[in-house]
């Protein structure tokens, strides 16, 4: 399940994933980033996994959000207890154009943000 975290500076998206993420998820987020594309051109996530659940519809609107998407997308904090997810995010953003990944533990939300501040758009 996708839940946006608010409170977050206005160029930057939230996104806490916790429980079993299904397709209907990613139609809800969807909506979410047009319109944050359309206002700030391109886009800072805040993601924060607590659980890493998906379904097979899922993992199929996942792959179509990333091609949709990532061009739009500068910046991503990944926030997780889940090393190895941290890290195949920052392989993946080390390989994708423009794209800076970096991970953090979950104590460090404050410091995922400040680097997020710290993106050039």
């Amino acid at each position: 399940m996708f839940t946006i975290i608010n409170g977050l500076p206005k160029d930057t998206l939230g996104i806490l994933i916790s429980g079993k993420t299904i397709k209907e998820d990613y139609e809800r987020l969807n909506p979410l980033l047009e319109t944050h594309k359309k206002n700030h051109e391109k886009i800072k996530m805040l993601v924060e996994v607590k659980d890493f659940n998906y379904s097979a519809g899922a993992l199929w609107e996942d792959l179509k959000f990333s091609f949709n998407y990532l061009g739009s997308i500068s910046a991503i904090a990944i926030v997780t207890e889940k090393e190895w997810l941290e890290e195949s995010m920052e392989t993946f953003g080390k390989v994708w154009p423009n794209l800076n990944v970096e991970g953090f533990e979950f104590e460090e939300q404050k410091k995922a943000l400040d680097w997020l501040k710290k993106q050039k758009v």
